[in-house]
């Protein structure tokens, strides 16, 4: 038996949507909050949470190596499944690492994540000013912003390395938890 569209009922609209997520306002606020409280923490213990995220990271490698290693082995029968067993190994010696030195994996990290703000930065802003009027500003702004973020990370680097990744992480809890408290508190009027 096949189904056709009109046995699955009409799309979703996003009005729909925001209606059921109306009355669980207060739900969205309280995820909200505590999102900013756990980003306040962060902040107030960023080498901490630095080491957090380096942890973090080093056990998602670890698994997502295991798997992609598993993965590979039960695929002999591809000519280059060779590579997805190689692939995993990396990434399981690039997390074991991770947990062994976790000051040299921040480190590390901290520098990709400075040249990856320059690079996304810069990418901003060439594609600002590409753009029509009404958005250039704010794109080509943000371009700015990112990029200086990035060249500061980059000048303090390796000094710095116990504060970057914290302090962003905890400042990307505060944004993200603000967000939620915003929108349920929109959804409460």
């Amino acid at each position: 038996m096949s189904m056709t569209p009109e046995d699955l009922g009409p799309p979703p609209s996003l009005g729909r949507a925001i209606e059921k997520l109306r009355s669980r306002w207060g739900w969205l606020v309280a995820y909200g909050a505590l999102c900013v409280l756990f980003g306040i923490v962060a902040l107030g213990l960023v080498a901490a949470s630095t080491l957090a995220v380096v942890f973090l990271i080093a056990l998602m490698l670890i698994v997502a190596g295991g798997a992609e290693i598993v993965l590979g082995f039960n695929s002999r029968d591809w000519p280059s499944f060779f590579l997805w067993v190689i692939s995993g190994l990396f990434y399981l010696v690039s997390g074991a690492f991770a947990l062994a030195q976790p000051e040299v994996a921040a480190a590390v990290l901290t520098f990709v994540v400075g040249i990856g703000f320059v690079i996304a930065g810069a990418a901003r802003i060439w594609l600002g000013f590409r753009l029509p009027a009404g958005p250039k500003a704010f794109i080509v702004l943000a371009g700015v912003v990112t990029t200086l973020l990035g060249v500061m990370i980059l000048a303090g680097w390796p000094g710095d390395t116990m504060i970057i990744l914290g302090t962003l992480f905890g400042v990307d809890l505060v944004f993200y938890g603000a967000s939620w408290i915003a929108l349920g508190l929109k959804l409460r009027a």
